[in-house]
């Protein structure tokens, strides 16, 4: 398998700076946060931080649940903040003004464990699905509120729009306001209870300079040679005693010190706090004994408010670092370790005696070795490059010999001379959160039953092996392989014997190819095969035969000897076809020849009946398909589409058979392409309509109120007469635009998306209904959807034989609820059983179309259909 190309330096530095914008976004919202959380009015305060929440995050709702003090079981709501323009309910309802963490289990156990809930509804369990849904949300992220490891509430954020997404970088930003608000939450919380003392400990005062008094050894105070802001004056500090002069704190520590100096005749020293006008002043108190007539002491007092300030602010600082959990490091331009935080201990696995030891180490010490090149790729970034950000995630030893998968965030520190000084590391534990996303990369890239990679991944494989062919003058082959007669297995056997073969077939498969090729599941039974950077194509035969001898070796499934037949199709770039979606369509085409003239056989492109052959069989076939166009020898076969709710027709569509005076039944497989490449198709497509519209007509006389769904190819769209010619036809036979259903395919409608809309926008100003057939293969945009005038979705068949997986079975459900929110209707293709008709009936789609309802029919069964409708089946 090809590996993906990493990301050179430019691409990173752009990520990096892409990032700043969203710290310096997030960080600006935490002061406003912040703020707003420390103002005397609480209740604002609280209204005011969640309007910046949403507004920094683009929430359509966001609010607050707070456990009250005796409870750990309950959270009621505090403060909600509402987007004026969403549509979620104005009112919180009454249920959810208290929220009983029992009733939400899975939202409770991702809240306690200390993580983000971010998901859409659909993703939710049934009981948060339900509190999402009655309040018109779809989608929610809840961020937890702790205090030493307990949840004490949450922050819930809700979006009305699904499709809404939120970066890594901006869930750990919102993951750290959550942890300052939680912090600003306790603080508070304890300065409601520590009012009294917080008022004298609001501010500290620089010193003023020292106070100096004579004390006798019974108390009383004698000369007074300098006096303190916060103590008397010295006139009033004269013949009077300690307890009459003095504030009682620094009354009573002298009480007790100068004894103690005058009988050891050793000076005593102690600090106190005393209350100042605008606060306390911390005091360094000195009394030294002395020797005169009498014995006595020299009491020094010395203003130290400006150091214990600076003291308490650092502490605090460190404090807030341990909390945050993110350990701080400062490294040489080299990567020497300079200073660590205490967290650098835990992520290391060690104590704090132990982490003392790593200064002065490189912290390539304790990079996973593969990482490494990554690591000092970065830091030679911020060396070369003067930048002042960056990222990079690795993974760093532990003292047991494990890993985590650690992200740290870069800020370099110049000199005067612009010459890199140190650069400050923020290293996180992500390990869960990197699981998470490889998890979901396997979900997005890879099937889930044979773990290969799916249809996406094969378009970005397929689209760089042809530009590496198309650089280095060599060749792309590609084949399709499609098991032989899997539908009787599936039905014979189960599923489960069904998906074992599957497996089974993928790994025989893989056990043949080369180092670079790539097997792909396609969908169902289908897989596709990549070769690229063919040099030599005479061995191509060989390679794909044995693809094809493989899977005759046998497989053994629950004690049957399965031997398993495929059919396979071969397409060369650039031999074939110029681009990816035309090798894949003529590897797909020569596959289906090759199960149309007996299985179990390897067909190539380059050997077909195609235009570049000038064999006499092609030319004939040409001729015959041009007799019978020109001659009316086509005929018109109609599909059935029911209504999911009740089995009644909803329309037919029309489908071209030919029945060949030689060969008999040729397969649309093959004359259909055959029309496209020789022109003919347009041709066809006229015929195909006009006998099409005639039935329709006697239909309608006959009573009969279903609407007819026509395909429409390439050619008819782009001519320029089509839409009149179109509705000529209509007028011919007493029909009106609304009859008809035109089909265009998706990666028709998407081609040239500009010139396409107008002629899309033209149909339907005329009165036409659209639809888009095979949607999910041509890859539309949700902004191409949007401004398409189609109203229908016609869902490929490959979907339908997927719902047997639990992905496939997620993946239909989106696109079931993409085409809701769009206000578009949903037909699926490709319903062979009653089960599937059953799940999709139950998911709410509104047609259904396929062989367990009824395959293309002559004329006069489908108005047997039509007239009797297919509940039964329903």
């Amino acid at each position: 398998m090809v590996k993906p190309e990493q990301p050179d330096c430019e691409t990173l530095a752009v990520i990096a700076h892409s990032d700043i914008g969203l710290y310096q976004t997030y960080f600006a919202a935490l002061e406003g946060v912040v703020a707003q959380l420390q103002a005397p009015d609480h209740s604002a305060g609280l209204a005011g931080a969640l309007q910046q929440l949403g507004h920094v995050s683009r929430a359509s709702l966001v609010s607050l649940y707070l456990n009250p003090s005796t409870q750990t079981d309950l959270a009621r709501l505090v403060s909600v903040w509402r987007d004026k323009v969403c549509r979620i309910a104005p009112v919180t309802p009454d249920y959810l003004r208290s929220i009983d963490y029992a009733a939400f289990p899975f939202l409770t156990k991702t809240l306690e464990t200390g993580k983000l809930l971010n998901t859409a509804l659909p993703e939710l369990p049934l009981a948060e699905q339900m509190w999402l849904a009655q309040l018109g949300a779809r989608r929610l992220l809840s961020i937890p509120l702790l205090d030493h490891g307990m949840l004490f509430g949450f922050l819930c954020f809700l979006d009305e729009d699904e499709s809404l997404q939120r970066g890594s970088t901006e869930l750990q930003l919102l993951a750290m306001l959550g942890t300052h608000i939680a912090q600003a939450l306790v603080r508070r919380q304890l300065e409601g209870a520590l009012q009294g003392s917080q008022q004298r400990l609001q501010a500290l005062v620089g010193a003023t300079g020292d106070m100096v008094f004579e004390l006798s050894p019974d108390g009383l105070i004698g000369t007074a040679w300098a006096s303190h802001p916060a103590l008397p004056g010295t006139h009033a500090l004269t013949g009077r005693s300690l307890a009459e002069a003095l504030p009682a704190n620094l009354a009573s520590q002298l009480t007790k010190a100068v004894p103690v100096a005058l009988l050891t005749r050793r000076s005593q020293a102690f600090n106190c706090t005393v209350p100042a006008s605008n606060g306390l002043a911390w005091l360094r108190v000195r009394v030294q004994p002395v020797s005169v007539d009498e014995p006595g002491v020299v009491v020094l007092v010395h203003d130290i408010s400006g150091l214990m300030q600076d003291t308490a602010k650092r502490q605090t600082l460190l404090d807030t670092l341990n909390l945050l959990e993110e350990a701080i490091v400062d490294l040489a331009p080299a990567g020497e370790l300079l200073e660590s935080s205490s967290a650098w201990a835990r992520l290391r696995g060690v104590d704090l005696r132990e982490a003392l030891r790593d200064v002065g180490k490189s912290l390539f010490t304790w990079i996973f070795p593969d990482d490494a090149p990554q690591v000092a790729q970065t830091l030679t970034l911020l060396l070369q490059t003067h930048a002042e950000t960056a990222h990079v995630r690795f993974r760093l030893m532990q003292q047991s010999g494990d890993f985590l998968w650690v992200e740290a965030r870069l800020l370099a520190r110049f000199n005067e001379d612009n010459q890199l000084q140190a650069i400050r590391a923020v290293l996180r534990d992500v390990t869960v959160a990197h699981v998470s996303e490889e998890h979901l990369t396997q979900l997005a890239l890879y099937d889930g039953l044979t773990k290969l990679p799916n249809r996406l991944m094969l378009d970005d494989q397929l689209a760089s092996a042809i530009e590496r062919a198309r650089r280095n003058n060599t060749k792309v082959a590609l084949g399709f392989l499609d098991l032989d007669q899997f539908k009787q297995i599936n039905d014979a056997f189960g599923h489960r014997t069904g998906d074992q073969l599957l497996v089974g077939l993928a790994q025989q498969l893989q056990s043949v190819l080369g180092e670079h090729d790539v097997l792909a599941r396609w969908g169902g039974d289908e897989f596709v095969v990549l070769m690229p950077d063919v040099v030599d194509t005479n061995e191509l035969k060989e390679r794909a035969e044995s693809l094809r001898s493989i899977t005759r070796q046998g497989l053994a499934l629950d004690g049957l000897d399965a031997r398993p037949t495929v059919s396979a199709g071969f397409a060369i770039f650039p031999d074939n076809a110029t681009c990816g979606e035309d090798l894949l369509s003529a590897a797909d085409h020569t596959m289906h020849h090759a199960k149309h003239v007996g299985r179990n056989t390897v067909c190539f492109y380059g050997d077909l009946l195609h235009v570049k052959s000038l064999g006499r069989e092609h030319v004939a076939i040409q001729a015959r398909l041009a007799d019978a166009i020109r001659q009316n020898k086509l005929q018109v076969y109609y599909q059935p589409i029911v209504r999911a709710r009740d089995g009644e027709v909803f329309a037919v569509e029309a489908l071209a058979r030919w029945q060949d005076e030689k060969n008999g039944w040729i397969s649309p497989e093959l004359f259909i392409p055959m029309a496209e490449k020789v022109g003919l198709i347009q041709e066809l497509s006229d015929r195909v309509a006009g006998l099409a519209f005639a039935k329709l007509r006697e239909w309608r006389d006959a009573g009969l109120a279903q609407r007819l769904m026509l395909n429409i190819s390439r050619s008819q769209l782009f001519a320029p007469e089509f839409v009149s010619g179109m509705l000529d036809k209509l007028s011919q036979y007493r029909l009106r635009p609304e009859d008809v259903i035109l089909e265009i395919t998706e990666s028709v409608a998407v081609t040239d998306y500009s010139r396409q809309l107008k002629h899309l926008r033209q149909l339907a100003a005329a009165g036409f209904q659209l639809a888009i057939d095979d949607f999910g293969t041509g890859y539309s945009s949700l902004s191409q959807l949007h401004e398409m005038p189609a109203t229908i979705i016609k869902v490929d068949v490959s979907f339908a034989q997927r719902l047997n997986t639990e992905e496939g079975r997620r993946v239909m459900q989106a696109i079931v609820q993409l085409a809701q929110g769009l206000q578009m209707q949903t037909i699926i293709e490709g319903v062979e059983s009653v089960e599937t008709a059953r799940f999709l009936q139950g998911m709410g789609v509104d047609y259904l179309q396929g062989f367990h309802f009824s395959e293309p029919v002559p004329c006069g069964v489908a108005e047997l259909w039509m007239r009797l409708g297919l509940g039964n089946k329903a």
